[in-house]
């Protein structure tokens, strides 16, 4: 019972918190409010792109003024011949009217006319080709130095990595290959003989004059693409024979020396091939 009157006196509350008129203008307010807002995010989208065409579009012309600024010539109207031009149509004009408008004036302002008018058609179409013919010799000898640069640059990029050395040759006294080691990534090389107390990156053990050869010899070393060969202070020295005149060096302690692909270096007297 006490349920049943706690429901009938909920349901007289909700009848003054309904909206009047079975709820039509409460929902036709609600639906105004909700289209209203939906609108206002379109518009704000609407803005938004706006804003975003607009700044391109500025953008866009800001660069080709910026273009036009660097690449043409600035065209003065009021130049001397623009001025003569004009100069002759107005006494023309002016010594028409003075005569009257005579037929003699006539034919002779038509005459000035047409010289004026071929003058513009001709003379002026003529230097305009002549200048853009310039124009476009001058581009196409700048692109041809620029390319000429980009092929030597390319040369001396092929050259440097036609001197790059890839592999490391141990010669007998035959001149064969005893061994063979791949440089790869490495950029500092360590050669002599392997021990237990000793480890080298070059292990030179296998050659026939090895006993003439320090424990750490010497050590090539890579610095920006260049190889360099230093002896370390060993007891018979080193040496290099250059591949391209076949002179030997005998090289000084502890100082480094540029070597190249195929060049060949004395561990004393045993024979190295960079390669």
């Amino acid at each position: 019972m006490l349920w049943g009157i706690r429901r009938s006196f909920t349901n007289w509350g909700n009848i003054f918190r309904r909206p009047f008129g079975r709820g039509s203008i409460y929902r036709l307010e609600r639906l105004r409010s909700v289209a209203r807002l939906g609108k206002n995010r379109e518009n704000g989208k609407i803005d938004d792109e706006r804003n975003k065409i607009s700044v391109d579009k500025g953008i866009k012309k800001y660069e080709k003024r910026k273009l036009n600024a660097k690449n043409q010539k600035s065209y003065k109207f009021l130049n001397i011949k623009n001025i003569l031009i004009m100069t002759v149509l107005i006494f023309t004009f002016i010594f028409v009217h003075l005569s009257g408008y005579s037929t003699k004036s006539l034919y002779f302002s038509i005459f000035i006319y047409i010289g004026v008018t071929l003058y513009l058609l001709i003379v002026e179409r003529f230097f305009e080709k002549v200048e853009v013919e310039e124009e476009i010799k001058n581009i196409k000898h700048e692109r041809e130095r620029e390319h000429n640069v980009f092929l030597e640059r390319v040369k001396e990029i092929e050259d440097l990595e036609k001197k790059q050395i890839e592999h490391i040759f141990l010669k007998d006294s035959e001149d064969y290959d005893m061994k063979i080691w791949k440089i790869g990534r490495a950029t500092s090389l360590l050669i002599g003989k392997q021990s237990p107390r000793n480890r080298v990156d070059i292990d030179v053990s296998e050659g026939i004059y090895s006993n003439l050869v320090s424990r750490a010899h010497g050590i090539l070393n890579r610095v920006n693409g260049i190889w360099y060969y230093e002896d370390l202070g060993s007891q018979n020295g080193s040496g290099i024979e250059r591949s391209l005149d076949k002179r030997k060096i005998k090289l000084k302690k502890n100082i480094p020396v540029k070597v190249e692909s195929g060049d060949i270096i004395y561990l004393a007297t045993t024979k190295i091939l960079l390669k």
